[in-house]
């Protein structure tokens, strides 16, 4: 990573800390947040800005991605049981979206719980079902030997 990147990166995590207790963010929100302290006077060709704008979406899109499947919970006692969530899962209203609308883990609904539950199950199916074509590749590569 560029000296640039880095700083670029530091810049979107300092505004996701700073929105941490926020209830909703999304990474879109994230990257205007970003180019308005880096360009303050939109004095950048609308073009330029464009650009700008979506690299710092995609830099904010890897760090929420990163961030949110952070355990904060792993120390508590009394969350042991749940120390495996997520403090952040998308919203189901994301579903089908480019851009992901985060939502605090005690603000979700019905509707985002259970989306997120059909999401990960899908997930996981979709792993198991890799894991198993590799095992059967593995074994008829040796079998071919």
């Amino acid at each position: 990573m560029t000296h640039e990147e880095s700083q670029l990166a530091e810049i979107v995590a300092r505004i996701i800390d700073i929105r941490r207790a926020q209830e909703r963010i999304n990474p879109s929100w994230i990257a205007t947040e970003a180019l308005k302290e880096i360009d303050p006077s939109a004095r950048s060709v609308d073009l330029v800005r464009v650009g700008c704008h979506l690299q710092l979406r995609q830099i904010a899109r890897a760090a929420c991605r990163k961030l949110f499947e952070e355990r904060e919970d792993e120390d508590e006692p009394e969350f042991a049981e749940f120390k495996d969530l997520q403090w952040r899962y998308p919203t189901a209203r994301s579903k089908g979206e480019a851009e992901p609308e985060y939502v605090l883990r005690d603000q979700m609904s019905d509707e985002d719980v259970a989306y997120n539950v059909k999401r990960l199950e899908r997930e996981g199916r979709a792993k198991l079902a890799h894991a198993d074509a590799l095992r059967a590749w593995g074994r008829g590569r040796r079998l071919r030997a």
